[in-house]
């Protein structure tokens, strides 16, 4: 394919990736590719000469902007490491990510909401699926280190490890849900994890 040619091939897919991002933020699961094309002002089959399917534009605009993470490091697993301190380093890299990735997530969550669904449901789009994959690992780190927190006295047994799981995974998206309004300074979010885990430390 000629140099301009191609050029104006990714200049176009740019567009309707652009206003796909629009529309999957306002109306999640009810954007098809008949809705793209009319916002674009397209024949519905021009656009498929850009993509194939939904999953298809979806996972590029992961690929293009979708910032992963991974709750793996070595040291979260480490028995001999402080667990509330564990906890407190899960809880400020997640929503570090979530601060950083605002609007990948709308895209995201438009999608998968509730997260809380079986683990076996999978979505069509590979990038949705990674970032469910992540999601499931990192509430089971969560999850341990509550656990072994608790098993050390560093924060109540008032309370299951199952429920301040679920309050802490309520207020992440609680801080997400105000970041879209407005957005304070990332410095703050240490202060926000001391803040809430001060509920249910002795």
């Amino acid at each position: 394919m000629p140099l301009k040619e191609r050029s104006r091939l990714e200049q176009k897919k740019t567009l309707i990736l652009d206003a796909t991002k629009e529309l999957l933020i306002k109306h999640g699961k009810r954007v098809s590719m008949a809705s793209i094309a009319k916002a674009m002002d397209l024949e519905p089959s021009s656009l498929y000469y850009y993509f194939k399917s939904i999953p298809e534009i979806i996972d590029t605009i992961l690929d293009n902007e979708y910032h992963d993470f991974r709750l793996s490091n070595i040291r979260f697993k480490d028995i001999d490491v402080d667990p509330l301190s564990v906890l407190k380093d899960m809880m400020r890299m997640i929503l570090e990510f979530y601060y950083d990735n605002l609007s990948i997530l709308q895209i995201i969550l438009s999608q998968v909401l509730p997260l809380s669904i079986d683990e076996d449901y999978k979505e069509d789009s590979v990038a949705i699926n990674h970032f469910l994959k992540t999601y499931r690992e990192a509430n089971k780190s969560l999850e341990d280190a509550i656990k072994r927190a608790q098993k050390k006295g560093q924060l109540t047994k008032e309370y299951s490890s199952w429920l301040i799981l679920n309050t802490i995974r309520g207020y992440i998206f609680g801080l997400y849900a105000a970041w879209r309004e407005e957005k304070p300074q990332r410095e703050s979010i240490s202060s926000l994890v001391e803040n809430f885990l001060s509920l249910y430390t002795r």
